[in-house]
């Protein structure tokens, strides 16, 4: 499916309204014009047609339109089948373009990770895609840990670990931090997940509106960089989480995933205050098992869930 200028039906207002639009089904001059801002802002080509990359950066769900996963023809990933670690965790290896993961510095051993999560669908192989598609150069982490669908939809890849670039490089899935880009020194992982949602009455709703069933709706008790309710980490993204923290630490025996948030919350501090910003993250005085949030005051990735932190204070 492409849509285009000229371009009618309901796929269409989904895109009217996601843009936040005036919904009429037409694709006109307005609409065209809105669709290269939103490209422009979010490091895709800027053409003005609303391809698979341009609509799942929206966070609209393909499985409701004219994409069929099973036979897009823009899946590029290099497939090379999978492995299983000494912990029994599955990792399915679907590998970005070459030119979009960093070889410049030859083989590393990172000292720190980071937890991110997407703000988007539950698939990670269309994750990797848009990360091949987009135009902001390298950036991505190591791996994808796919999450449920919002809607209640099979998530066949819910806790399903991708890795999309090999041990030993990376992708900048931090930017420049602090006084050093910290992606030299570590990894990341991204959880397939929409994040915070917003109440209206008695229903929640994604960031681009999309309503979310109750089940799948994770309720702090309190407010994180200002928003009590998210889209549920599920039990078998933790889990698989889990163990591949616990791969991690026997191919990187230098990097020491107790530290960080993990040790701050056996040391009784509050998850909401483990998970927020922190300078020694910051500035590169401290690696361990961070979140985006640890060194970004304008991220939402990752909230305290309950099951998470009892993961990790755990480990």
């Amino acid at each position: 499916m492409l849509l285009k200028k000229g371009s009618r039906g309901p796929d269409v207002k989904d895109l009217q309204e996601a843009l936040g639009l005036a919904a009429d089904g037409i694709f006109g001059s307005g609409t065209e014009a809105a669709v290269k801002e939103f490209q422009k802002e979010n490091d895709l080509t800027v053409d003005g047609l609303v391809g698979r990359g341009t609509w799942e950066m929206l966070g609209l769900d393909t499985d409701e339109s004219g994409w069929d996963a099973a036979s897009d023809k823009d899946d590029k990933l290099e497939r090379l089948g999978k492995y299983t670690t000494k912990g029994g965790l599955e990792i399915d290896r679907a590998y970005l373009d070459g030119d979009e993961f960093v070889r410049d510095y030859g083989k590393i051993e990172p000292l720190g990770f980071f937890i991110h999560h997407t703000a988007g669908w539950d698939n990670p192989y269309n994750t990797i895609n848009n990360w091949n598609r987009d135009t902001r150069g390298r950036v991505a982490t190591q791996y994808c840990i796919g999450g449920t669908n919002v809607k209640g939809k099979d998530a066949p890849n819910d806790g399903v670990v991708v890795e999309c670039f090999p041990n030993n490089y990376l992708g900048w899935h931090l930017g420049k931090v602090g006084k050093f880009a910290i992606s030299k020194f570590s990894g990341g992982v991204e959880l397939n997940n929409f994040g915070y949602l917003t109440k209206k009455g008695d229903k929640y709703y994604t960031y681009v509106n999309t309503e979310v069933k109750l089940e799948y709706v994770c309720d702090l008790g309190y407010k994180f960089r200002g928003h009590q309710y998210w889209h549920a980490y599920s039990d078998k993204q933790i889990e698989s989480l889990r163990l591949l923290i616990l791969h991690l630490k026997d191919i990187y025996p230098k990097m020491d995933l107790e530290n960080g948030i993990p040790k701050m919350l056996k040391e009784g501090v509050h998850p909401k205050e483990a998970f927020e910003f922190n300078e020694d993250a910051y500035n590169a005085k401290q690696f361990g098992l961070w979140s985006h949030t640890s060194v970004r005051k304008d991220k939402f990735d990752c909230f305290p869930q309950e099951e998470l932190v009892n993961m990790l204070r755990n480990l």
